[in-house]
């Protein structure tokens, strides 16, 4: 048992466990029964196991101020030991999404050695030890995925995730942070995530601690096709109902109107109009989301901009980047370019959060319009899923001289991944020369990865389909017929080889890895 960390192997069915239990009176028993009342949100208990006067009450009562607190608070309770701060600092940051301040906190712990452990009877330092470096691994691993490099936030997390006992819910985290990351970063969504089906589990995380660990990925279930974005605003919202806490009930809000912007409906029918009102005097950090919401929605520059310049006084890095990259697509000024050019470079974001792949493609060629060279605008356009846009991206770099030599090299590889007619001519062409890219041309076309010989547009309605889009959907968004879109699909899957759609979209998904 463990009065500071609640939340064990066991989770939920050792607290529910201890608490049934008739256990005699004593401070350690009483921290531990208390700590629990806060993590389910149970007041009136927490108020009767004070009274047993629990070891470090100063704490609980710390914490459950922090929960409790209006959406406009900005600053932890004051506490003259550093222990107690540093307890209150993080619940603190977390509710109210103040990132860079949670970063500097999770990078500031990793130099903290809690004396208190020896001292304190309800802290078992063995358990402590050993989940010590798993929770930092994890902390720093949010915090850089929020705000700041996603490469680094990676390793933290693919390291956190062999740390700590088998079966910690901090292991979770860790698994799920790695693999949509590395989405995040361009790469494939594969393996299976753990964390929903920890937290529906007996042995999942207390409602608080289910809360701080959902919250803590949630932007990043934009990218899945499921219901995960939906799942997690309602649990959110019934734990934050529980622990009547205005700073959660805000936060689950705001991602529940996320969800359903996502699902095609508008503005007003998502109940953004009111999430607006709700947030417009809460903290910076919880304003963040409900204004790249109401930029997204609007298309007005001015808006998206708003929602950028707080994203970046409270460092959330990941909002400045979906901000930009929308801007970039609609209004692309130089200014605005660089410094998304600059934070795809250092952070390492191919896949912004809340950006659909056809804006993506519009910024990458909007950066490329704008002057701008890098590797980060050759991946950003062959992510859009545009061929005619990859295309161009890739030949304003090869032609380009005074462009870094890997970003030339990319937007060849890029061609090779396309596998269409037009990008099949370039190569070979490119082969010709003598000079790196022709080395990477040559290598291109006389490997398997050559592609096929769809054209720009059939690769185009193919990609559509591949994400479920129908005929006449697919037909809307191009201004085409679905007789042509069906004609398209049809000389696909001849070329292809492939029995019907969904198979071409197997396929086709293959060619492009």
């Amino acid at each position: 048992m463990d009065g500071v960390t609640t939340d064990g192997v066991y989770g939920r069915a050792l607290l529910q466990f201890v608490m049934s239990l008739p256990l005699p009176s004593d401070p350690v028993l009483a921290r531990y029964r208390a700590s629990i009342c806060i993590d389910h949100g149970d007041w009136d208990g927490l108020l009767r196991h004070l009274g047993s006067n629990p070891v470090g009450a100063t704490e609980l009562v710390g914490v459950r101020d922090i929960i409790l607190s209006a959406t406009d608070r900005l600053e932890p309770p004051y506490s003259s030991a550093e222990h107690e701060r540093f307890l209150f600092e993080i619940y603190e940051f977390v509710f109210q999404r103040a990132v860079r301040r949670y970063k500097r906190w999770a990078h500031r712990i990793l130099a903290f050695y809690p004396d208190v452990i020896w001292s304190r009877r309800d802290i078992p330092p063995g358990r402590h030890l050993r989940s010590r470096r798993l929770q930092d691994g994890v902390w720093l691993a949010v915090a850089e995925s929020h705000g700041g490099v996603l490469a680094v936030a990676e390793a933290c997390a693919d390291e956190a995730e062999r740390l700590g006992d088998e079966g910690e819910p901090g292991r979770d985290l860790a698994h799920d942070l790695g693999l949509l990351i590395r989405h995040a970063r361009g790469g494939r969504l594969e393996g299976d995530l753990r964390l929903r089906a920890r937290i529906n589990s007996p042995v999942g995380l207390s409602p608080l601690g289910s809360w701080e660990t959902l919250f803590h990925v949630v932007p990043f279930y934009t990218f899945l096709s499921d219901d995960s974005l939906e799942w997690t605003a309602a649990v959110g919202q019934q734990i934050a109902n529980r622990l009547g806490s205005p700073r959660a009930q805000l936060q689950a809000r705001t991602w529940h109107v996320t969800a359903r912007l996502l699902q095609g409906r508008g503005a007003d029918e998502a109940g953004l109009l009111g999430l607006l009102a709700e947030s417009r005097w809460a903290a910076p950090g919880l304003r963040v989301v409900p204004l790249l919401l109401r930029g997204i929605a609007s298309h007005r520059p001015e808006d998206l901009q708003a929602a950028e310049l707080i994203a970046r006084q409270v460092g959330n890095v990941w909002a400045q980047v979906s901000a930009l990259t929308w801007l970039v697509a609609i209004d692309p000024q130089p200014l605005t370019a660089r410094w998304l050019h600059r934070l795809l470079e250092v952070t390492g974001w191919r896949r912004p959060i809340l950006v659909p792949t056809t804006i993506a493609a519009d910024a990458a060629l909007g950066l490329s319009a704008a002057g701008m060279r890098g590797v980060s605008i050759v991946e950003l356009a062959a992510l859009g899923g545009r061929a005619n846009v990859t295309v161009e991206v890739a030949m304003r770099h090869i032609d380009d001289a005074e462009a870094p030599r890997l970003a030339r090299i990319a937007a060849v590889e890029a061609l090779g991944k396309l596998g269409t007619t037009h990008s099949r001519e370039i190569l070979h062409r490119l082969a010709r020369r003598t000079d790196d890219l022709g080395n990477v041309a040559r290598r291109i076309v006389t490997s398997r990865a050559t592609g096929t010989t769809l054209s720009e547009r059939e690769l185009e309605v193919i990609d559509l389909a591949r994400h479920g889009l129908t005929n006449r959907a697919i037909a809307e968004r191009l201004s085409l017929s679905p007789h042509t879109i069906a004609r398209h699909l049809a000389n696909a899957r001849g070329k292809l080889g492939a029995a019907n759609r969904a198979e071409a979209a197997a396929m086709f998904e293959e060619m492009k890895v």
